[in-house]
């Protein structure tokens, strides 16, 4: 199967998957609201967010062993394999120990975390199964990498989005019966768990050779490599934890538990979708893995505009949505008490759409194996944000928070990431890409405003409304972004070769 087939068959079952489990999830976060302690839904936030800084324990791990096993696989080198996996277990292995190990250490220092008038019961045991939770898919899971690898992603997401949703049923059943939040944890603990487990058994399957005891080993040069990676992308973790798990921590530091937790319903919002997205390019990094593995400088530079192409439409598209519709959906979902101002779902929206406009140069980083040039750059954007951060939350609350990493993206990640990538990647000119960046932002902006102008004719208040809002929203960004592009080479592409075989296939399994 070419890498095309296997790209839109991982499409198809990533987005589907996702979309169930979007609603599963959202179901569940309104029970959550309804049926425990509003207190608890800023301690999932933070909780979440320093699991998320514990995570830099995996140091690059995963991705420099998934970019070493590209050539193999596409050469079918069995030793190689599997002298990469033994690597990668002894690795993950002593990650999930040391992640137990980071949550012990935390124990003592946890209550200075969070800011709350009230007891929390219980939060240090909360905080030991969000560890617990944590660490145990480094033991079982990792053997799902060599099946995305090898270009057969849905198989993993089938398994993911299948316990995911059993898990939110039981869950949901659980807070209405019991109210009891530190067992609606134990089931997601017990499901990962089982998630992680189905999917070893079915990498077993799929490749015996992972069950054999292995005297294979690495060359001396081969394991450099790797661990060279491994330093590099132990930067590149470091910042994108930082940009990434701060906001809620910061939140709560100066604005309390309660504020946290507001934030995290739209927080949930904005990585669910991004999630939902990003299902696109879990489902083509094994193809583009194999395609920088085997093709030519101008076939990769080629796919790479095609995709950074996909990739504006995509969260362009989603941005839009989310500016227009973000607090009419929350007053619905979750009621008035639980809305923020525009202008801070301004800058929520924003950083969204700079982190989604930065998955292609990521992706290619990833499987050009491009790690050492820009090394630093996570860094410097890391200080500028908590910097930038602390100072402007202590001034302006939550919008403080969010500014600080608008600036640290802003000055670091968005222009310096394309630069190292173009230079040592495809070795042209980064000129083209910056005035394609400048033209699809104005794009959105433009397709912002008119979207909103639109929606705004209609009042909130209603579920009616809303999903009259929602219709603008689905046809003129799409219009819009149609109209200005339609006839670009990039489209054409995109259709033929992507939209138009999703369509395809779509018809055929419901004929």
């Amino acid at each position: 199967m070419n890498r095309s087939k296997n790209s839109i068959r991982n499409i198809i079952f990533g987005m589907g998957g996702q979309f169930l489990n979007i609603l599963m999830s959202f179901a569940c976060r309104t029970v959550f609201i309804h049926a425990l302690d509003e207190v608890y839904l800023g301690v999932n936030g933070v909780f979440t967010n320093i699991l998320m800084v514990f995570s830099l324990a995996d140091l690059g791990v995963g991705t420099a062993i998934i970019y070493a096993l590209y050539k193999p696989i596409a050469e079918n080198d069995i030793p190689k394999i599997k002298a990469l996996m033994k690597m990668y277990a002894k690795a993950y292995t002593l990650i999930g120990c040391i992640i137990i190990g980071m949550g012990l250490l935390c124990l003592p220092v946890l209550e200075h975390l969070i800011t709350t008038e009230a007891a929390i019961p219980n939060l240090k045991l909360i905080f030991m199964i969000f560890v617990i939770n944590t660490a145990s898919t480094y033991f079982f899971s990792y053997k799902g990498t060599l099946i995305t690898a090898n270009q057969q992603h849905y198989i993993v997401s089938s398994v993911v989005y299948g316990t995911s949703i059993l898990c939110y049923a039981v869950q949901m059943v659980v807070m209405v019966l019991t109210h009891n939040y530190i067992l609606t944890l134990c089931i997601q603990v017990g499901t990962n768990m089982l998630q992680s487990i189905i999917t070893m058994l079915i990498a077993n399957k799929m490749y015996p050779f992972l069950k054999e005891k292995t005297d294979d080993k690495l060359s001396a040069r081969e394991r450099k490599g790797i661990f060279r990676n491994m330093g590099s992308l132990m930067f590149y973790r470091t910042g994108q934890v930082i940009i990434n798990g701060t906001d809620s921590i910061i939140i709560s530091k100066f604005q309390g538990i309660v504020e946290a937790g507001i934030y995290s319903n739209y927080s949930l919002v904005t990585t669910t979708i991004k999630n939902l997205v990003q299902q696109v390019f879990h489902a083509i990094t094994g193809s583009i893995g194999n395609l920088n593995a085997v093709e030519s400088e101008d076939r990769k530079y080629e796919v790479y505009n095609l995709i950074y192409f996909g990739n504006f439409w995509m969260f362009g598209f989603c941005a839009v949505c989310l500016f227009v519709l973000f607090n009419p959906f929350v007053t619905i979902w979750a009621g008035e008490k639980n809305l923020l101002t525009m202008t801070q779902v301004f800058f929520i929206v924003l950083n969204f759409y700079l982190v989604g406009m930065r998955n292609v140069n990521l992706t290619f980083r990833d499987t050009m194996g491009i790690f050492e040039q820009g090394k630093f750059i996570p860094i410097a954007s890391a200080i500028v944000n908590i910097g930038v951060s602390i100072l402007t939350a202590s001034q302006w609350g939550l919008i403080g928070a969010f500014i600080g990493t608008t600036v640290s993206m802003l000055t670091t990640l968005v222009w310096m990431e394309p630069v190292i990538l173009f230079k040592h990647g495809f070795k042209r000119s980064v000129w083209p890409y910056f005035a394609k960046y400048l033209l699809y932002f104005a794009s959105t902006v433009l397709a912002t405003a008119i979207t909103w102008l639109i929606a705004s004719l209609l009042p909130d208040g209603s579920i009616l409304y809303f999903a009259g809002k929602l219709f603008i929203c689905m046809v003129v960004p799409n219009a819009v972004f149609l109209l200005l592009y339609g006839r670009t080479k990039e489209f054409k592409a995109l259709y033929s070769k992507v939209i138009s075989s999703v369509l395809r296939k779509v018809v055929k399994k419901r004929g």
